[in-house]
């Protein structure tokens, strides 16, 4: 077997699993997909490239022909990896134990930093939770592991290009996300995440998304996952990174015309804007990043953070009031970090954020601890 760890489950029998890994890229990228293999040095993982460099970009192809390489019967996982990640150390073995807590589900070591899942990921972060369900439009698919039988019959479905209901003009993440929800299957993002995301410049058009890192990565060996999974909140939060827009999002009816201006929500749990400006200004952070951030952009980051302390504070009362003792350790520090140049990464130079590391820190703590101490009204969370 290409990689084989004895797992043992309580009041049972050890169970081995195994895990074999593809790495797809790009013919031009081929210097990622050797440096990834070399860092993962799994026995019998391999690079795919697209099966047609010379067509016009698209990962659905690639993704499909590097799924295919999933051998059922030689292993009980397969894990698919990009050619633009940064493994965590020893990664072949903590994503073995991920599917021995998650056996049947299909998991993603990856959330990007803007996005809904990642405001998930915070939340667990917070309240030491090891998983979350997937709230993206997509799956994540930067590094990818799941059962090796329907690893097999996913690529097969993509594969079939428009008879599969998929063709090559379709992202591979969207494909794997309706592939996955037709078979039933639980899809969910690990916390902490074991890969980083090098940004590389992007062969498929998503040049323009920004920055596109982890909101929780860690780099260190031997996580301690257990099988915890955030229950997903009624309402969620959000900074819609490609618009600009703050809005909370019912998660019951996630449709744009139902989710509110995040302003407005706060009013209604008694924060006006004007009080809200006013504890933003307050805050260590806001004078050092004014020359770096808009203040409309910063306010509206800062109003999403706030509802989301409310909403934290409602799902694990308690957690945010210890945020501030435990801002120290590099998980929670980076989830509080990544907030908000995650949240402004088409509108602010994230490099340019870096420096400022400590500012940002502080400026979403207090934003959260705001948020915690509101009085929603009964029934709104």
């Amino acid at each position: 077997m290409d990689f084989e760890q004895n797992s043992e489950e309580s009041g049972s029998e050890k169970l081995p699993l195994s895990l074999s890994a593809t790495v797809m890229a790009h013919p031009s990228r081929s210097f990622g997909a050797e440096r990834v293999l070399a860092e993962l040095s799994l026995p019998g993982a391999e690079a795919v490239f697209d099966p047609r460099p010379d067509a016009p970009p698209g990962s659905l192809r690639t993704a499909a022909a590097a799924l295919s390489r999933a051998t059922p019967e030689k292993s009980t996982h397969h894990l698919l990896l990009q050619d633009d990640v940064l493994p965590a150390e020893d990664l072949p073995a903590s994503v073995l134990e991920c599917c021995r807590l998650h056996p049947d589900a299909a998991l993603s070591f990856f959330v990007e930093w803007g996005s809904r899942t990642a405001v998930l990921a915070r939340m667990a972060v917070f309240s030491g939770i090891s998983a979350v369900p997937v709230i993206n439009p997509y799956m994540p698919s930067l590094a990818l592991a799941m059962p090796s039988a329907l690893t097999t019959g996913i690529a097969e479905r993509m594969g079939r290009g428009s008879d599969g209901g998929a063709d090559d003009g379709e992202p591979d993440d969207r494909a794997l996300l309706r592939l996955l929800r037709e078979r039933g299957v639980r899809t969910l993002t690990m916390v902490p995440n074991l890969v980083e995301h090098d940004d590389l410049p992007s062969l498929t058009g998503n040049t323009g998304q920004g920055v596109r890192r982890s909101a929780c990565f860690t780099a260190e060996p031997g996580v301690p996952f257990d099988a915890s999974v955030l229950d997903l909140p009624r309402l969620l939060p959000f900074y819609a990174w490609n618009t600009g827009d703050a809005v909370v999002i019912d998660t019951a009816e996630d449709v744009p015309a139902a989710h509110r201006p995040t302003e407005e929500v706060l009013t209604g749990w008694g924060l006006g804007q004007d009080t809200s400006r006013r504890a933003l200004a307050a805050t260590s952070g806001a004078a050092a990043l004014a020359g770096t951030v808009r203040p409309d952009l910063l306010l509206d980051a800062w109003n999403t953070a706030v509802a989301l302390g409310a909403v934290q504070e409602h799902t694990d009362p308690g957690s945010v009031a210890t945020l501030r003792d435990r801002a120290g350790l590099p998980l929670v520090r980076r989830a509080l970090y990544t907030h908000v140049p995650g949240a402004l990464r088409v509108f602010v130079d994230a490099v340019s954020l870096e420096p400022l590391e400590e500012e940002l820190v502080e400026l979403t703590l207090a934003a959260l601890e705001l948020g915690a101490g509101l009085d929603v009204p009964p029934g709104e969370l």
